[in-house]
């Protein structure tokens, strides 16, 4: 199901990220956390151009916005007409997804935590 998952730490990263989002994607997944290591002040995410997610596409992506600071990415998501649906986790985001790719972007902690889930569900196989 998923197509790749990504890591994005700051604006640099956050652009360089959506520039790699698969055109023929339409589901993304994005989330931020806002703990100790990813910084806890999130006035970056109005440095990010997030309308990258949508330009120059046949179709509009159904965008999925989650983490523990998810709220504040939906509202920066809409500013940048990046219609998103909002949702707590990641593996909440995948659930709500029809069958097929998706991409994941990720900050640092929601990553971590995220893989941790997976790596359980893997290990419990």
């Amino acid at each position: 199901r998923l197509a790749r998952i990504m890591l994005a730490k700051n604006p640099a990263g956050w652009q360089e990220a959506m520039s790699m989002v698969d055109p023929r994607i339409d589901q993304v997944v994005i989330g931020v956390n806002g703990q100790v290591p990813d910084g806890q002040d999130l006035s970056w995410l109005w440095d990010v151009d997030f309308s990258g997610l949508i330009k120059g596409r046949d179709s509009v992506p159904r965008v999925i916005a989650c983490g523990e600071r998810g709220a504040d990415l939906a509202v920066r998501l809409e500013y940048a007409n990046v219609h998103c649906e909002l949702v707590s986790t990641p593996m909440e985001a995948l659930a709500r997804l029809e069958r097929g790719r998706v991409e994941v972007l990720l900050n640092y902690t929601a990553l971590r935590d995220f893989k941790a889930i997976l790596d359980a569900r893997e290990k419990n196989k």
